[in-house]
């Protein structure tokens, strides 16, 4: 069917919709009917029509951070496993760490990074028949693994779960596998000597509603210390996007702290996912520092964080591994509830 004649089927069903407004028992299951986890859009693009069924997970409204959008995509490649079918990633040019220009051979972000789940990309999806396309509630087969966890709360099952599908479908290209390898080798530190530190800054000073209430930099260094103390560590890795937490942990730690020196941070309340700075492939190189640093705070021995994405990823990989950290802490102080409609773009 061409988008013609897609056109016109929707205004038949508008029309008939228009005609059965007075019918609150159809009116109620037209509306339920877009909160279903398990629908999905029926696309017709080639002539092939392959043994399994493509599920195409299109990321069109890719605004948020990059482990937002990677922990909404292992919901949707849950939901692809959940019903057998072979899924295809593609991240459109409105993600924040796009380029207007191939990276690593590819104009597909996603692509920067990682490779297919299942070795079909998105031009070889265009010559299938059929074609299921994903939809954003399909992530609700997954978070309903939560239980009555809620927010940004994610239950042991979930994060479980999802390791699992990480553990299944996510794999980095060979070039930033390359390249994060090197760069954790380049620390000089052993992995289980090590106790991994995740400081979430910048905006979350904004306190975004529905978001977590921040975790300030000495509450952070208080646990690590604490933590530290037992004797179990010789170095303190350090993931964070602040400056200021850079420069107290280095006063409280010394050498003993290590860090990425080629990230961008900030001292302000802005986050660097915005940031604009004139070197080769800037939004590409934002993701692939983040997407470093959660691989290395999945290498170490110990995790002490807050609630973010870029932990839940983290504990995500170390679980996909088979491993569990010897020393969890996760502060949570709670989350951020106002009328101020100020949640990041």
């Amino acid at each position: 069917m061409g988008r013609f004649g897609k056109k016109l089927e929707q205004l038949k069903f508008a029309c008939y919709c228009f005609r059965k407004g007075n019918d609150a028992r159809f009116m109620k299951r037209v509306k339920e009917l877009d909160k279903e986890s398990n629908l999905v859009s029926i696309e017709s693009y080639g002539d092939e029509s392959g043994d399994e069924l493509l599920y195409f997970i299109d990321m069109q409204e890719v605004h948020s951070g990059f482990f937002a959008e990677y922990n909404k995509l292992l919901t949707l490649l849950y939901f692809a496993d959940y019903y057998h079918l072979k899924p295809v990633v593609r991240f459109s040019q409105t993600f924040c760490y796009a380029e207007q220009h191939p990276v690593n051979g590819t104009e597909n972000p996603f692509e920067y990074y990682f490779m297919q789940p299942c070795g079909v990309s998105p031009i070889d999806a265009m010559k299938y028949r059929h074609v299921l396309k994903s939809r954003k509630e399909n992530s609700n087969l997954a978070i309903a693994l939560n239980e009555n966890s809620g927010g940004y709360a994610r239950s042991e099952t979930y994060l479980s779960e999802m390791a699992k599908i990480a553990a299944k479908y996510v794999r980095l290209n060979d070039i930033v596998r390359e390249k994060i390898q090197n760069d954790i080798n380049g620390l000089g530190i052993k992995a289980e000597r090590t106790l991994a530190v995740h400081v979430r800054g910048t905006d979350f000073k904004q306190h975004y509603n529905g978001h977590p209430v921040q975790v300030t930099i000495e509450e952070y260094l208080q646990e690590t210390v604490r933590v530290f103390q037992k004797g179990a560590y010789e170095y303190v890795f350090l993931a964070t996007d602040d400056t200021d937490a850079i420069h107290v942990f280095q006063k409280e730690f010394g050498d003993k702290a290590v860090f990425y020196q080629d990230v961008v941070r900030s001292n302000g309340n802005d986050t660097v996912m915005h940031s604009t700075l004139p070197r080769e492939n800037h939004h590409y190189l934002l993701g692939l520092e983040v997407l470093r640093d959660m691989h290395t705070l999945a290498s170490c021995e110990g995790l002490i964080a807050g609630l973010s994405q870029v932990s839940y990823a983290a504990r995500i990989q170390k679980k996909s591994a088979g491993k569990e950290y010897a020393d969890l802490v996760i502060l949570d102080k709670g989350i951020n509830y106002h009328q101020k409609e100020n949640c990041p773009a």
